[in-house]
């Protein structure tokens, strides 16, 4: 399940903070700490075999390194799917669509130990090219990952995997320039302060180009 924290019990217990900027004060409300940083991509993170496969909803994930490529799970202890990755020691991440969203809570909600999830949410299981854990083929990008390392925090570990190959659909693909369509791809993102689902929008610019305007005034 997708872990979230709940305000409703605590937002009249933080205090408020003026905060004196050049322009104009502005009102805060402290929160203390918190896991809350959103959008962040919710993800299906396949394990097993291919005759065996497991398949769970990861929201704490992002990428580590570039060289080699390297990205990182969080997972309760208590997960059924980490003891698979600590055996096997590969898993590969899949990012479903947007309209896949009802599919993709589903397996954040239950336990692989109790049900088929690719099975209950009409997920085909597909061969990955090195590792031996599946693909989502209704998820149109596909990473696999070998284990690199892990680190405890309290009740969470954290996995570090090296991507090894990575897939994505032919049609998701920009014929004239190439790049991955991400409009195509619709990927689903969570927003966990809220508990919400979302789509990503409208592109509003591109990177290493949208903050040189700046830098020319």
């Amino acid at each position: 399940m997708l872990h979230t924290p709940d305000f409703r019990d605590t937002d009249e217990e933080q205090p408020m903070r003026l905060l004196s900027g050049s322009h104009e004060e502005m009102m805060k409300r402290n929160l203390g700490p918190r896991d809350i940083i959103f959008p962040v991509p919710a993800a299906l993170v396949a394990t097993g075999t291919l005759d065996r496969p497991n398949v769970l909803t990861v929201a704490w994930i992002g990428m580590m390194g570039s060289d080699p490529p390297v990205l990182a799970i969080s997972l309760k202890k208590s997960r059924h799917s980490l003891a698979i990755i600590r055996k096997e020691k590969e898993f590969t991440v899949n990012i479903p669509s947007a309209k896949h969203f009802r599919e993709t809570d589903y397996c954040g909600l239950v336990s692989g130990k109790r049900r088929q999830k690719f099975q209950d949410c009409g997920f085909t299981p597909i061969p990955a090219l090195v590792v031996r854990a599946p693909l989502v083929r209704e998820c149109p990008f596909n990473l696999e990952c070998r284990v690199r390392d892990e680190v405890g925090l309290g009740d969470w570990v954290v996995v570090f995997g090296e991507i090894v190959e990575t897939h994505v659909d032919v049609d998701k693909i920009d014929p004239g320039t190439g790049k991955i369509d991400i409009a195509g791809i619709d990927p689903l993102v969570y927003c966990a302060t809220v508990r919400e689902y979302w789509s990503l929008g409208t592109r509003l610019g591109f990177g290493f180009h949208a903050g040189k305007e700046l830098v020319k005034k």
